[in-house]
């Protein structure tokens, strides 16, 4: 056993069974299909950010591309193969705004299409269920997926009937977060007004998405008190490309409960300590901050990208996700940061579709690549539980039911080096 593991008494504590691939560059679709044999049975993740428009299936926008006429660039071939460039990330991005750049070709396909929303929403319960996933928190802008075709409510209605089809069928807890977009202020308190409108058909909180970097946090700022008068929840995207100071002005300002990424937080001590010592939740992507460029700066200058050649729906294309570090230095991702200080944190997909990953590649990527603890990862997982945005016995309930996949009694098996986790003690600090 490597003396890592073998010398941490933290990793003594580790419960559960969460099953991991030994195939780390499988595809997004190998990894779901290779999920789906499980059965629901192996059920055991809390996922908390993860975008719809991120999340729809590749076949399914090629299809419904393909049924619209809608025709690739430079009278391009319409095939598979041509179209997965237009709406997956290929390589790391120089930024943000280059990432969402995917977006506004994909996004059209389905947005203004009553039919197609149900069908994504659908779809995308099937997927978190495939890959274990136990309860999730999906958001969007329902503006967004108007395509002035449609009212907000309509767009919410379509999603709303796909996911409760979607639970209905394949037993697992889906609740939805709305989101307000940074670049379209006089969206936002409408979508506060939604929310509360639709928080008895499964909307529980609102989000601020988008490019902080480019478009400040003031315009904004009367929606979400409007929230907090309706107690509604809130989650802000901050620190992912912006400056911890975007961190402090999402919680001072907004009244942020939760925040998407916060990596900059490792900027600024007292904003750290804002986050430590009032136990707001960071929803941390991995794989997405290191293609957004969000952690470039605290990449070692002599680590190395490495270029993994995959087979995506039969087809090998390439892609960049993981970062290895040639020196010695291993604390190198600001999560490393918040694992040893015990913060409130959790790992989501972001968009798992534009990345081409899964929740299953994420935790994988943080034990491998990252070389953090099986009780750090086990952690995330009851964190995200405590720090839904479920109602009190809604949240205990899904903690007890955690707990019964995470039996405690036994000590860790060795056969984790193998990646697979096996029951152990469940520490009372989780």
């Amino acid at each position: 056993m490597d003396k890592q593991y073998e010398d941490n008494e933290e990793d003594k504590i580790l419960p559960g069974t969460l099953i991991l691939s030994s195939e780390k560059s499988s595809s997004h679709q190998q990894s779901l299909r290779r999920r789906q044999s499980l059965g629901s049975t192996s059920a055991s993740l809390v996922e908390l950010h993860i975008h719809l428009d991120g999340s729809f299936r590749h076949s399914t926008l090629f299809e419904l591309a393909q049924k619209k006429g809608i025709q690739l660039p430079n009278g391009m071939e319409s095939t598979l193969e041509n179209f997965l460039p237009y709406i997956c990330i290929q390589s790391v991005c120089k930024s943000l705004v280059e990432f969402l750049e995917k977006f506004p070709f994909f996004t059209p396909i389905v947005a203004g299409d009553i039919e197609a929303l149900e069908r994504v929403a659908y779809e995308f319960v099937e997927d978190q269920a495939i890959q274990g996933i136990l309860y999730t928190e999906a958001r969007y802008s329902p503006h967004y997926l108007t395509a002035n075709k449609l009212r907000p409510e309509d767009v919410i209605e379509a999603i709303n009937r796909g996911l409760q089809r979607g639970m209905k069928e394949f037993h697992i807890d889906v609740r939805t977060i709305l989101c307000c977009i940074r670049q379209n202020p006089e969206w936002s308190m409408e979508t506060v007004n939604l929310a509360d409108k639709y928080r008895s058909a499964g909307v529980v909180a609102i989000d601020l998405a988008g490019d902080e970097h480019n478009y400040p946090i003031d315009p904004h700022i009367p929606a979400f008190k409007r929230a907090v008068e309706l107690n509604i929840h809130r989650t802000v995207h901050a620190g992912e490309t912006g400056s911890a100071e975007s961190v402090r002005q999402a919680i001072e300002l907004c009244h942020a409960e939760r925040i998407g990424h916060g990596y900059a937080i490792v900027d600024d001590p007292s904003v750290y300590d804002l986050i430590r010592l009032n136990d707001i939740h960071l929803e941390c992507c991995l794989t997405s901050s290191i293609q957004t460029n969000a952690i470039a700066k605290y990449i070692p200058k002599d680590s190395e990208k490495e270029e993994k050649h995959i087979m995506l729906h039969g087809h090998e294309t390439t892609t960049r996700l993981h970062v290895h570090i040639k020196s010695k230095k291993e604390v190198w991702h600001p999560v490393h940061h918040f694992a040893r200080d015990c913060l409130n944190f959790s790992l989501s997909c972001d968009d798992p579709s534009v990345s081409q990953i899964t929740i299953e590649h994420e935790y994988q990527h943080a034990l491998s690549d990252l070389k953090l603890s099986p009780a750090q990862l086990t952690r995330c997982i009851f964190n995200a539980a405590r720090s839904t945005f479920l109602n009190d016995d809604e949240k205990q309930l899904l903690i007890q039911r955690l707990l019964t996949k995470y039996i405690p009694g036994e000590l860790m098996k060795d056969s984790f080096r193998d990646n697979m986790m096996s029951n152990s003690t469940l520490s009372e600090n989780i």
